[in-house]
């Protein structure tokens, strides 16, 4: 077909999904109008026939004592239906006994009655009735009707469909002008890339891995097709250099100097080479993202508002993906044994207030209730003051986070004696809360609560796994207690040792 042989994967795109809606809508509209004409049809003749049964009754005294001026003034009245063009009154032997005529309208010739019941023509309805007195059927009564109703339902369809169709096929043009480049655009970066590495053969380049499933695995395999092209060429680059380092020792074997000297450039080459691969793969996002701001800044055409929202989204991508690395950086320390900790004198006091400074007027600015309560007599223990620091705030945010405007915060530290002498911290909010079954995981690295925590706020996943080991290091537990739209409460304890 011509029609989609357009030489552009867009156009295309555009021209089956014109082709499809387009016929689709017909389709419909010819199933529609089907239901709608024979619906309206059907109502048309059981209305003719409901009235041919009621003039039919009506005539039957005028029939039975052969008084043609009572049934011409009985099927006069049919007047007021304006599609009825001729009614009459035959009697059993088929002779014509009365009759009614629309003005205008010629009477029709009828030499014989059709059948009884109704049959539909090219432009009328005609409806035979039998006229019955005490079970003995005595006459018939005709009746024809235009059809003009049927015509003004063609004529209206016809004229909504086409709008209707019109209107659809430019909205679904214009939509598919939009999202096609969700399909196009990673195919044509990818044509753009092979046309790059063809002019400088920079088989380090890598193609973008982005947009639909099939295009993701065709970037995949085009970026493992680099991959092995740049591995043998590295490999032949290899080769070469041994076989022309074989080559040069047989030639030059009594020059022993010279090729210690060629084999230190040599490694020194090596060395550079990798330095700037690294540099490269560094700078490579760097420029990137850099590129990507400064190309969202000459968009003049493109409101200031929604740059500057860009913008800040980038940099609290930025910022998101830094705190990762952080979170997974103390982490991978904690679990290597490699974390530093700097154990001292501390009163539970210190470590609150620290965090608590640190978030008030975040919980101030949420319209956020935040309560303290700490026992002044509770005594000072061994800890590393800002790893405790940083698991109270982690669990103080969460509680702002997730609690709405007008709730309260309460934070309480008391000393219990069972099952050994410990304080006890506990971090209540009366925000969403978290669902039970949820309760045993969220301690887990990467793990959050349900999607009615995660569709609200941003997080790694790892502040609270991270503050379990931290917890767990200095020989205490945490836990939470929580039921689901009812707030939670995150309580952790630290062993007290008096100094």
């Amino acid at each position: 077909m011509r029609l989609f042989g357009s030489n552009t994967l867009r156009r295309r795109l555009i021209m089956i999904t014109l082709f499809t809606t387009g016929l689709s809508l017909l389709l419909a509209g010819v199933a529609l109008f089907v239901s709608q004409f024979l619906s309206l049809r059907d109502s048309i003749a059981r209305d003719i026939t409901i009235k041919a049964d009621i003039t039919g009754n009506q005539c039957t005294a005028a029939l039975a004592f052969n008084v043609r001026q009572d049934a011409e003034e009985i099927l006069g009245a049919l007047r007021a239906d304006p599609h009825i063009e001729y009614a009459a009154v035959f009697t059993a032997e088929g002779e014509l006994f009365a009759a009614y005529r629309k003005e205008g309208e010629t009477a029709p010739v009828v030499n014989e009655l059709p059948g009884r019941g109704y049959r539909f023509g090219p432009h009328h309805l005609d409806v035979v009735h039998p006229i019955v007195l005490q079970g003995e059927e005595t006459g018939s009564l005709f009746i024809r009707s235009d059809l003009r109703q049927l015509r003004a339902l063609q004529v209206r369809f016809i004229a909504a469909a086409a709008f209707v169709l019109l209107a659809s096929l430019l909205a679904a043009y214009l939509l598919i002008s939009r999202l096609q480049n969700w399909v196009t655009r990673p195919v044509a970066e990818l044509v753009r890339l092979t046309e790059r590495i063809a002019g400088d053969r920079d088989f380090s380049r890598r193609a973008e891995v982005s947009g639909p499933e099939e295009l993701c695995s065709l970037a995949r395999g085009f970026n493992d097709m680099l991959q092995t092209i740049q591995e043998r060429d590295r490999e032949l680059a290899t080769q070469r250099q041994d076989l022309e380092r074989s080559v040069a020792r047989l030639r030059q074997s009594t020059e022993e100097l010279q090729e210690a000297n060629r084999k230190l450039e040599a490694l020194d080459k090596v060395k550079s080479d990798f330095i700037s691969v690294v540099s490269h793969e560094l700078r490579t996002p760097l420029t990137a993202i850099k590129a990507f701001i400064e190309l969202l800044m000459m968009k003049h055409s493109m409101p200031a508002e929604k740059k500057t929202k860009l913008l800040r989204t980038v940099n609290d991508e930025s910022d998101r993906l830094g705190r990762l690395i952080n979170d997974l950086l103390d982490l991978t320390k904690i679990e290597a044994g490699t974390m530093s900790w700097r154990m001292k004198e501390l009163s539970v006091q210190e470590v609150i207030q620290v965090s608590v400074d640190m978030l008030l007027p975040s919980a101030r600015n949420k319209g956020l209730g935040l309560t303290v309560t700490v026992d002044p007599a509770l005594p000072s223990f061994q800890g590393d003051r800002d790893r405790l620091v940083q698991v109270v705030t982690n669990i103080l945010s969460n509680a702002i986070k997730f609690t709405d405007k007008g709730g309260e915060i309460t934070v309480t530290a008391h000393e219990e004696n069972e099952p050994v002498r410990q304080v006890v911290v506990a971090i209540s909010d009366t925000g969403i809360g978290i669902p039970e079954e949820e309760l045993d995981l969220i301690f887990d690295k990467f793990h959050r609560a349900g999607d009615l925590l995660t569709a609200k706020v941003e997080g790694t996943g790892l502040g609270l796994a991270i503050a379990r080991q931290i917890v767990e290091y200095h020989g205490g537990r945490i836990w939470a207690r929580s039921r689901h739209g009812a707030g939670s409460s995150f309580l952790f304890t630290i062993p007290l040792v008096r100094c």
